[in-house]
């Protein structure tokens, strides 16, 4: 069910922020219904969603179905536009129509059992579904900043909180980079910072997010630990996170951007340096300035990490 809610909350958030139901349809994932018309369908059962519904049923080409649908002009003029005879009484027409109108439903790939089949337009949310997106608030902000971790585990710390939202998501940050730490799992740690600087994000403090994100930065040049294995898909520079660090502080003019870079750098409590301080800030500076990337991580490995992690 978890994964279900997950999925009911983003159709009904993106509804309520104004996108068009057809964008939703055609870039959603649904995976715990066969189709997203099937999740629109449940959401209407179920009252989330009010509106005009219209359904078709795709039926079985029958003599019986012909004789209902057309009358006899009708059937002559499908005669007709196919070159075969016209004269006759209309059961006699209907028995040479019934193989053309087969034959044009085999050919247009449709379904010949009588399944039912709906569209949905004009659809609105109802009171219980502004009362569910109120009631888990929290799943936007687990879409927003905890993606990369596990949906019920975010759930099932929501659900033991007793405290608001922003401090739960910052908690659940904490204890996953305590649990790292312990465990050398440097990869979850600084997934964890980055988590955290977006819930600071989040909740419009970007003041926070820039700290957390730039020590992302900084750690990612010094990793606290690191393995050979781990080392042979090791991002020493993340794009996403220049990135996001680029647009904060171009846009938001966050001030000196080294007496930031200072403080972090002592916050962080780097024991063994693997690339110097100053050689951290000017590739910092690099990668703000749109230097590429791929570039500078393959300069870092060349210069600071394949010969402290045994590659030759």
């Amino acid at each position: 069910m978890s994964e279900q809610k997950l999925e009911i909350f983003n159709v009904l958030n993106f509804l309520d922020r104004g996108y068009e139901l057809e964008t939703i349809l055609n870039e959603g994932e649904f995976g715990t219904f066969s189709s997203a018309e099937e999740c629109i369908s449940y959401l209407v059962d179920e009252g989330y969603l009010e509106g005009d519904v219209e359904v078709t049923a795709d039926v079985e080409i029958t003599a019986e179905y012909i004789s209902k649908k057309y009358i006899v002009s009708e059937l002559k003029d499908i005669l007709r536009e196919n070159g075969l005879k016209v004269s006759g009484k209309k059961q006699e027409l209907v028995e040479r129509v019934l193989p053309l109108l087969k034959e044009a439903k085999d050919k247009s790939n449709l379904n010949v059992s009588a399944s039912a089949n709906k569209s949905f337009e004009n659809m609105e949310l109802t009171d219980k579904a502004h009362e569910f997106l109120k009631e888990n608030q929290w799943i936007d902000l687990y879409m927003f900043a905890l993606v990369q971790f596990r949906f019920e585990d975010f759930e099932t710390y929501v659900g033991g909180s007793s405290v608001g939202m922003i401090e739960t998501g910052l908690n659940f940050c904490d204890e996953i980079i305590s649990r790292a730490l312990v465990n050398n799992q440097f990869e979850v740690f600084r997934l964890a910072l980055s988590a955290k600087a977006h819930v600071y994000a989040y909740d419009g403090d970007y003041e926070s997010f820039i700290d957390y994100d730039l020590q992302h930065f900084i750690l990612g040049l010094n990793p606290i630990s690191l393995d050979v294995q781990t080392y042979a898909t090791y991002e020493i520079i993340n794009e996403a996170n220049v990135v996001n660090l680029r647009n904060v502080l171009i846009e938001l003019k966050m001030g000196s951007l080294k007496k930031r870079f200072d403080k972090i750098w002592n916050k962080s409590h780097i024991k063994h340096v693997t690339v110097p301080k100053k050689t951290c800030y000017k590739t910092l500076l690099k990668a703000l300035g749109g230097a590429d990337i791929e570039e500078l991580n393959f300069e870092m490995r060349e210069k600071f990490f394949n010969k402290k992690f045994g590659i030759q």
